[in-house]
C-alpha cells in the first residue's frame, strides 16, 4: 500500500513565508551525494515555475491551510521497477480529495528519486476553509494505492509481452539457418519416363508420378544417376559430331 504522510504549515504570522520555504525545500533538497539539485515543480496543468508557485501562495484566501503531503508507492509491490508515473498518481489523488471535500484545491509538487531508495512526491496542498481528518487521509492513501496498483498491472502486462517477444526472437535467431529455411517444405526429386525419357524435377512422393506424354509411371532417379546420364549423352553427342 502507498504511504501518505501529512502535516501542515504552522498557521499565523509568517505562514505564507513558511509555505514558500516548503517549496524551496522539496525543489532544492540535496541528493544522496550531497549535491544541490533543482527539481521540476508541477501541478494540475503540468510544469510550474517557482514564481507561479509563490503567486499561488500569495493569492491564497484567508483561512487557507497549507498541507504538506508526501505520496510514496510501495517499493516492493507497486514501484519495484521504478517505472510508475508518480505525477499521474499525484494528480488523481488530488482530484479524489477535491471530490471528497466538494471544493477545488490547489497544489504544487516535486518528485524525489535522487536522495532515497524509495521514490516519492512532496506536495504543498492549499485547502481553503476545511481541515482534513483521519478519514480524509485514509481516502488519500486508498486512492494513491489504487492508482499505483492499476499502473503496476498495466506495466507488468506490457513488460511480460516484451519479454516473451524478446525470447521468441532469441530462439529464432539461435535456430540453425537450414532448419528455418526448409521447415515445412518437401525436397525435390528427379523423375524420368523409361520410354520417352521425359524428365522433370518434382516433390518427392511415395506414390510416384506418371509421364504426361506416355502415361507410364516415371522412374525416380538419384542425383548421381542423372549426372552420369547427362555425361553419357554429352559424350555421345561429341562422338557423333563430324
Amino acid at each position: 500500500m502507498a504511504v501518505v504522510k501529512t502535516n501542515y504549515v504552522k498557521r499565523g504570522k509568517g505562514e505564507k513565508g513558511r509555505a514558500k520555504a516548503t517549496i524551496r525545500y522539496f525543489q532544492h533538497r540535496r541528493d544522496r551525494d550531497g549535491q544541490k539539485v533543482t527539481r521540476t515543480l508541477f501541478g494540475y496543468d503540468g510544469t510550474l515555475t517557482r514564481e507561479q508557485a509563490y503567486k499561488m501562495i500569495d493569492d491564497a484566501q484567508k483561512g487557507t491551510i497549507f498541507y504538506r503531503i508526501v505520496i510514496s508507492p510501495d517499493p516492493k509491490h507497486e514501484d519495484r521497477y521504478k517505472d510508475l508515473d508518480l505525477s499521474e498518481i499525484t494528480i488523481h489523488t488530488m482530484l479524489a480529495l477535491e471530490e471528497r471535500l466538494g471544493k477545488q484545491i490547489q497544489f504544487v509538487a516535486a518528485m524525489h528519486d535522487d536522495h532515497s531508495p524509495h521514490r516519492h512526491v512532496h506536495t504543498l496542498v492549499l485547502v481553503q476553509g476545511a481541515r482534513l481528518n483521519r478519514e480524509d487521509f485514509q481516502a488519500l492513501r486508498l486512492e494513491a494505492t489504487g492508482r499505483a496498483l492499476s499502473q503496476r498491472r498495466l506495466r507488468d502486462r506490457i513488460r511480460g509481452h516484451h519479454i516473451r517477444l524478446k525470447r521468441s526472437r532469441t530462439i529464432g535467431h539461435n535456430r540453425p539457418a537450414q532448419r528455418r529455411l526448409y521447415r515445412g517444405g518437401q525436397p525435390y526429386q528427379s523423375y524420368t519416363c523409361p520410354l520417352c525419357h521425359y524428365h522433370q524435377a518434382l516433390p518427392s512422393s511415395n506414390r510416384g508420378y506418371r509421364c504426361p506424354a506416355c502415361g507410364l509411371r516415371m522412374r525416380r532417379e538419384r542425383i548421381s544417376e542423372v549426372y552420369r546420364t547427362q555425361r553419357r549423352e554429352v559424350g555421345l553427342t561429341l562422338s557423333l559430331s563430324p
